[in-house]
């Protein structure tokens, strides 16, 4: 998922992960700049990549990446904001924040762990 560029492998990929994240919360914490980096990636590359891929498969792939922003947001808000803060400040990615990411941001509700979580609590192995 961070380096391959065939549509259909990395709309199942995210598929697939989007499954696995919630089996396995404490082990993929590690594995989490990963994740925010897939979706970083994959966000830019649903706006840029339009001319080569058929549109079909590009929703497929919007469709997963949708699916996989809701996953992050619902399991590690805290950190997944600050991820989306950080990433898309910089000037480079503006543009991928204004068309995909923001559309999907106005779909969700405040999630209460940013008012009374912090990043670090959301980790926690007690949590």
């Amino acid at each position: 998922l961070q380096t391959d560029t065939d549509v259909v492998v990395l709309t199942t990929g995210v598929l697939v992960l989007i499954t696995m994240l919630p089996m396995i919360p404490q082990s993929g914490k590690q594995y989490l700049h990963d994740f925010f980096g897939i979706f970083g990636r994959l966000s830019a590359w649903c706006l840029q990549n339009t001319g080569h891929v058929a549109e079909i498969y590009l929703v497929h792939l919007h469709a997963s990446v949708y699916a996989l922003f809701h996953r992050l947001y619902g399991m590690y808000p805290c950190n997944f904001v600050s991820f989306l803060r950080s990433h898309y400040s910089m000037k480079e990615n503006l543009e991928t924040f204004e068309e995909v990411v923001k559309p999907m941001m106005e779909h969700v509700r405040i999630h209460p762990e940013l008012v009374t979580g912090s990043k670090d609590h959301e980790l926690d192995p007690r949590r």
